[in-house]
């Protein structure tokens, strides 16, 4: 059993993690903004820690020997809090962790395959160079950086997985909505997806902490599957009992409907995801990677492909109401 700290607890992967942690016994401490705003944390016995990365001195954390640093921005109104929540807030957190001397065991970050952006090979590896091409993959790279900066002083682990979804997720939602209502834009014909089901990711969380690594290991996280767009809407429409219209609509009309987005994402309270920035990684050739090395030393190998993971994520959206 290990006193562990999860930062983006309330979050759609963190409150995943949080609720696999418990059950193998660990005594967990969740650091979060606000604590009236608890989400999936409610009712679960953690001890919640207030605080916010993007303030310092608002970090006073437990002695705790792991930390899961989940916390960050997926999708901003603009590109300047990518950097301030993603780069300087994981700063930010290691300093708090040297300057309260915490005694840590491994540290944890979830980082994103996003890094690897403008890649022309097929099979992306995790010896790749990197070369981030949106806000999101340059702020996470440079939280990367960071985390190495430290990997002689407490063992440190990156992770980078591919596309999550799974029960909670309301990115991958809108797509599915669009499937339900009888229509599926496929944006990049051309496009390798591949995606990974949250339970996987939580799978490969766990065998970090567990199994020993060398210091500053990068391992790349996927469901070890490759799709084309045509392909994943199949397997997604078939769970859904749909056959949706296949739309293909010319580059210059998705950039302008990105453009809009960017607009509408100014007046709400919460950002879209689409954007023109994202679609740099959208247009991508392939997101392939080769998980080989990661599953042989974390010991996990994924249970779910797309198949099985939308089954019972789908099945989740419909009896909560969301689908």
């Amino acid at each position: 059993m290990c006193h562990v700290l999860v930062t983006g607890a309330t979050g759609f992967i963190g409150s995943h993690l949080v609720e696999a942690l418990l059950r193998q016994g660990h005594e967990v401490y969740c650091l979060v903004r606000d604590k009236t705003r608890l989400r999936w944390l409610n009712g679960l016995p953690v001890k919640v820690i207030e605080g916010d990365c993007k303030e310092v001195s608002s970090l006073k954390l437990p002695q705790v020997e792991v930390i899961y640093h989940l916390a960050g921005r997926v999708k901003a109104k603009r590109p300047v809090t990518f950097y301030q929540v993603n780069f300087y807030g994981t700063i930010n957190l290691l300093k708090a962790i040297v300057r309260q001397r915490l005694r840590l065991k491994k540290f944890i970050f979830v980082s994103t395959l996003a890094v690897h952006g403008l890649s022309d090979v097929r099979i992306i590896r995790a010896d790749d160079p990197p070369f981030p091409q949106t806000h999101y993959a340059k702020s996470k790279y440079l939280a990367e950086r960071s985390v190495m900066a430290y990997k002689d002083v407490f063992p440190v682990v990156i992770l980078r997985p591919t596309a999550i979804y799974g029960p909670r997720d309301r990115e991958f939602l809108g797509y599915l909505q669009c499937i339900k209502h009888g229509f599926a834009p496929v944006l990049n014909p051309e496009g390798i997806l591949s995606f990974c089901y949250v339970k996987d990711l939580v799978g490969f969380l766990l065998a970090a902490l567990e199994k020993e690594v060398p210091s500053g290991r990068v391992f790349l996280i996927s469901d070890g599957q490759a799709y084309t767009w045509k392909e994943a809407v199949s397997v997604i429409a078939k769970q859904m009992q749909k056959r949706p219209l296949l739309l293909k609509p010319p580059k210059y009309l998705i950039s302008f409907l990105a453009f809009i987005t960017e607009g509408l994402s100014l007046f709400l309270e919460q950002p879209l995801i689409f954007s023109r920035d994202k679609l740099k990684e959208i247009f991508q050739k392939s997101w392939f990677c080769d998980i080989s090395e990661t599953c042989s030393l974390l010991g996990y190998t994924p249970r779910y492909d797309l198949k099985k993971g939308m089954q019972e994520t789908i099945h989740w959206y419909k009896k909560e109401g969301w689908l």
